[in-house]
């Protein structure tokens, strides 16, 4: 599938890396190549909802898929590591965002299998009944190395089908604990902005009570002036009574 061709992907990756005034050039460039993975892996589940060529051509799908989802892994966690370095909210968000979407598309990811897997399964089992008059002797040795190579086969992508549940329930758990994480960092910052408020009350009062003493000190000073005011013209008067 061409996704490129079409310029869903592009109209996608623009979307996805607009982000609030100051561009992080970090974070941009995570949102677009996490965006690139999700229509890669979005590609290669529908390649295997109409793979029913073999069970060879399905596991081919299948390696191809499971190095994207590993791409895919690799770069929500370093951008879990750059949020978490930088302490920036929205970008845990974000990371928590796209662990829920990984989610989704793992489980996408193992019906598509799963259908694929059944409908090849199927086509070889009817092929193998229209084959099966005329060619009796050689019919029973060729269902026998059938069934044989089917069962290996089917094997292979049960266990395929077991590590993505094991991936699926990993990338759940993760994605609890960075909610946890976001939720302890919320009320950390409560408490923090409850004990600016004090202290904002603290020095609040702390002014007005300066304010106060201060307007009382320059009222003690004018007291004092008119005062000693007072005092020289007592002393005037009672020298001018002494000379005259």
């Amino acid at each position: 599938m061409d996704l490129r061709a079409s310029g869903v992907f592009d109209r996608l990756v623009d979307r996805q890396s607009r982000i609030p005034q100051k561009e992080d050039i970090t974070y941009t460039n995570a949102v677009k190549n996490l965006a690139k993975y999700h229509f890669e892996i979005k590609a290669v589940i529908q390649d295997i909802l109409e793979c029913r060529e073999s069970m060879e051509a399905l596991n081919e799908l299948n390696e191809k898929g499971r190095a994207k989802i590993s791409q895919l892994r690799d770069e929500i966690e370093n951008l879990e590591l750059y949020a978490r370095d930088i302490e920036k909210d929205e970008y845990i968000v974000k990371v928590e965002s796209e662990r829920y979407q990984l989610a989704s598309t793992l489980k996408q990811f193992k019906n598509a299998n799963m259908r694929s897997l059944f409908a090849i399964e199927k086509a070889q089992r009817d092929d193998l009944l229209r084959q099966k008059e005329g060619e009796d002797s050689t019919l029973r040795n060729r269902k026998k190395v059938d069934r044989d190579g089917l069962l290996k086969m089917s094997s292979g992508v049960t266990e395929q089908l077991l590590s993505i549940s094991r991936q699926l329930a990993d990338t759940a758990q993760r994605s609890q604990d960075t909610l946890d994480n976001l939720v302890s960092s919320s009320s950390t910052v409560h408490g923090t902005q409850s004990e600016l408020e004090n202290t904002a009350g603290s020095i609040s009062q702390s002014s007005k009570l300066l304010k106060k003493y201060g307007r009382r000190e320059f009222t003690d000073k004018v007291i004092m002036f008119f005062a000693f005011l007072f005092f020289l013209a007592v002393c005037l008067y009672i020298v001018q009574r002494r000379l005259f």
